[in-house]
C-alpha cells in the first residue's frame, strides 16, 4: 500500500504543511499517543508529488527525538505507513538526531559509577556476625527501544569472566581506528547530540540540515522536535524562552520552512502544584509559547467519557488565523487555506496494523 493511501481522507487537510512558512505544534496525553500521528506528518512530508498534480515536490526531514530512538520511528514507520526511513536516510532525504544520548544514555563524570552505586547498595545497613549475603542473579528489565530489547537491571558486580569480556570488548572499541567518530561516518543522515547545551543542538541541527544531498538540496526542510520539554527536565538551565529562540533561529534558515514541535498536555503537568515546582513552570511556559507561535495546534486526547472498543481517541484541529509573527503588520492569512479546520474535533482508532481511522461523532469506528 502507497504511503500517500495510510493518511485518513478526514486528516489529510491538516497533515498537509501550509504553503507558507510557519511553526506547527501537536500535543498528546499519556493515555493517547500520538506518534501515529506523527508518522502521518512524515508520510505527507516524504512523499513526492509533481507540480502536475498540484503538490509540491516534498520536504527533507530533520527528526529531534529526546524520547526514542530511530529503531522506534524507522519499525512505527513501516508499519503504519508503509515508509522505509532507512531508504530516504540513505537517499539523503531524512536525517534522525537522537537525543538519548545527551540524556539518560549519557555518562556524565559527576555521576557514580554503576560499580560504585552497587556497592552501596549491596551494603548491608546492620552488620551480622557470620552473614552472607544472598547472591541473586541479575534481573532483566524492559530499555526503551524496538521489542526484545533488555538491559540488565541494577545488582551485584558482573563475575569474573563477565568483568573480563567487558574489559575486552572495550579495548576493543578503544582499539579502533576512530571510535565512536568512525560509527557516526559511516551512518549518513544519523546524528547523536554529545551534550545538552544549547549551542550544540544548534551546531548538531545545523549539520544535520546542511547534510542533504545536493539532489534534494532544492527541497525545503521540515524540522520536528519530539518531546523537548525532556531537555528541561534534563537540563534546567535551559529555560523555554532558550528553547523558543533556538526554534527561531533555525527557522531563519533558508532552507528551514516548517518546524514541528511535539509536546506533552497532559492536566498534571499544566496544573501547577502549590507551590508551583520549577519543572511544572518551565513545562508551562513551553506548551504556552509553542502554541502561541503555532500556525496550527493538533492535539490527542483520550475520551472525557472513558474507554470505548471502537475509539482511541479525540483529535483536534485548531487553525490561527495569523502567526504571532503577523500581527500587527498587516500580512492575512493565506487565501487558499480552508478556515473550516478551526476548532475541528474528530474521532479516531488505531488498529493493530498500524492504521488509523479518523471519523465524525457519531458515525462509528468499526468497519
Amino acid at each position: 500500500m502507497p504511503p500517500s493511501t495510510r493518511i485518513p481522507p478526514q486528516l489529510q487537510p491538516y497533515v498537509q504543511l501550509p504553503r507558507d512558512d510557519s511553526v506547527l505544534l501537536f500535543t498528546s496525553t499519556l493515555g493517547a499517543s500520538a506518534n501515529w500521528l506523527l508518522i502521518r506528518f512524515l508520510c505527507n512530508a516524504l512523499s513526492t508529488t509533481t507540480p502536475e498534480d498540484g503538490g509540491d515536490e516534498g520536504y527533507n526531514v530533520v527528526l529531534v527525538s529526546w524520547m526514542r530512538e530511530y529503531d522506534f520511528w524507522r519499525q512505527e514507520a513501516r508499519k503504519g505507513a508503509a515508509l522505509d526511513l532507512e531508504k530516504l536516510r540513505r537517499e539523503g532525504q531524512f536525517a534522525f538526531i537522537d537525543g538519548l544520548g545527551a540524556g539518560g544514555n549519557a555518562t556524565d563524570g559527576n555521576t557514580p559509577s554503576r560499580d560504585s552505586q552497587t556497592k552501596i547498595q549491596t551494603t548491608p545497613r546492620a552488620a551480622v556476625a557470620n552473614a552472607t549475603p544472598a547472591q541473586r542473579g541479575p534481573q532483566i528489565l524492559p530499555a526503551r527501544g524496538p521489542p526484545g530489547r533488555v538491559v540488565p537491571a541494577r545488582g551485584p558486580p558482573p563475575t569474573a569472566p563477565a568483568a573480563a569480556a567487558t574489559a575486552t570488548a572495550s579495548s576493543s572499541a578503544t582499539n579502533a581506528p576512530n571510535g565512536p567518530a568512525s560509527a557516526n561516518k559511516s551512518a549518513p543522515g544519523h546524528h547523536t547530540l554529545k551534550s545538552l547545551d544549547i549551542a550544540d543542538i544548534k551546531t548538531t541541527i545545523s549539520t544535520a540540515i546542511s547534510s542533504f544531498s545536493t539532489s534534494a538540496a532544492q527541497r525545503k526542510t521540515l524540522l520536528i522536535f519530539d518531546n523537548p520539554d525532556l531537555l528541561l527536565a534534563l537540563n534546567p538551565a535551559i529555560t523555554p524562552s532558550d528553547f523558543t529562540s533556538l526554534m527561531l533561529q533555525l527557522h531563519t534558515l533558508p532552507s528551514v520552512s516548517h518546524i514541528l514541535t511535539h509536546i506533552q498536555a497532559d492536566n498534571p503537568l499544566l496544573s501547577l502544584s502549590t507551590p508551583p515546582q520549577p519543572l511544572e513552570v518551565a513545562h508551562h511556559n513551553l506548551l504556552v509559547k509553542c502554541a502561541h507561535m503555532s500556525r496550527r495546534i493538533l492535539g490527542v486526547r483520550i475520551l472525557d467519557t472513558g474507554v470505548a472498543r471502537d475509539v482511541s481517541g479525540v483529535i483536534r484541529v485548531t487553525e490561527q488565523r495569523r502567526q504571532w509573527f503577523d500581527v500587527g503588520f498587516g500580512i492575512e492569512e493565506n487565501q487558499d487555506a480552508d478556515d473550516s479546520g478551526r476548532g475541528k474535533e474528530f474521532l479516531y482508532q488505531v488498529k493493530s496494523d498500524g492504521s488509523v481511522k479518523v471519523f465524525e461523532r457519531g458515525a462509528g469506528g468499526e468497519g
